[in-house]
């Protein structure tokens, strides 16, 4: 089974741009893999992670 998309509104910019891990926000340069494709306010996000086994999942926002 494979684990739910994090929410895009809840990802920091960077990481919906693909510069920093959907996961765990670690910057991606080129060794970064595609998890997977979203649409949040009707348009599309490509989301990356930087490794297979990176796991952290979840906001990286902080709680305000």
């Amino acid at each position: 089974m494979t684990q739910p998309l994090p929410d895009v509104a809840c990802l920091r910019p960077r990481q919906q741009m693909a510069m920093e891990c959907a996961h765990c926000a670690r910057y991606l340069g080129a060794k970064g893999r595609v998890l997977g494709d979203v649409r949040h306010l009707g348009l599309p996000f490509r989301l990356w992670v930087c490794a297979p086994d990176c796991r952290t999942v979840g906001s990286t926002v902080p709680n305000a």
